[in-house]
């Protein structure tokens, strides 16, 4: 089959700069619109979404996106914070579950999500979301939470692993993961640590190593075949 006739695979990026390298590997490389790229990626059809940094953006434009367009699956790439030392700092790992860690109430310093709160609450949006079919890759498939304050004190810090117990932290992927599934799109998310989650230190971040990482191994995935 042509690669015209099949459908695409959605890459999805906070930033241009985190996949600058997929995007150089792009055959047939065109715009559609000013965040929305296409071309092939290995003979696959594949287009690539920069989303915004954040869960609000990233709702707004992949749901624009998914709702408009037709996608086998979609694929988020991008960097992220680690908060366990049994990954390094430039590993690709798949985020396998995740929830948006800040998304409640705060009373006098005691945290309740929507659920618990007694508040609306949809599906999705409290606990815990899984993707029930990740990819079969081999990269470390670790449980993930998404903030709209990237953590950077140690209170702060230490709340989060009390109340989650996570393993990496970034701003968008839950949101991704939530349009995923009430899209019933498949996917899968890869993410290369920049860094360990600690008071915030730029210094020890190695965001170049952690995209050039990641973006390789997903170039990899449609190499081997695991993403098709």
């Amino acid at each position: 089959m042509k690669s015209e006739e099949l459908t695409p695979v959605l890459l999805v990026s906070a930033t241009e700069a985190e996949c600058v390298p997929i995007m150089q590997k792009l055959s047939g490389s065109k715009t559609l619109l000013p965040y929305l790229y296409s071309g092939t990626l290995h003979g696959l059809p594949v287009e690539l979404l920069i989303s915004g940094i954040g869960s609000v953006a990233t709702i707004f434009r992949l749901s624009q996106t998914v709702l408009q367009r037709s996608y086998s699956r979609a694929i988020s790439i991008g960097i992220a914070g680690s908060f366990v030392n049994h990954v390094n700092i430039g590993e690709t790992v798949q985020i396998v579950e995740d929830c948006f860690a800040d998304l409640g109430i705060d009373d006098n310093g005691r945290f309740y999500n929507l659920r618990e709160a007694g508040l609306p609450c949809d599906d999705f949006d409290c606990d815990l979301i899984i993707n029930p079919c990740p990819t079969a890759s081999s990269h470390p498939k670790l449980r993930g939470i998404t903030v709209q304050t990237s953590s950077g004190s140690e209170k702060r810090i230490t709340k989060l692993i009390l109340r989650y117990f996570p393993e990496v932290e970034t701003m968008e992927n839950a949101a991704f993961f939530y349009v995923c599934r009430k899209t019933n799109i498949p996917f899968a998310s890869y993410r290369a640590i920049s860094n360990f989650v600690e008071p915030r230190n730029r210094k020890n971040w190695q965001t170049e190593k952690a995209i050039k990482n990641v973006n390789d191994s997903v170039i990899q995935l449609f190499s081997d075949s695991i993403i098709q």
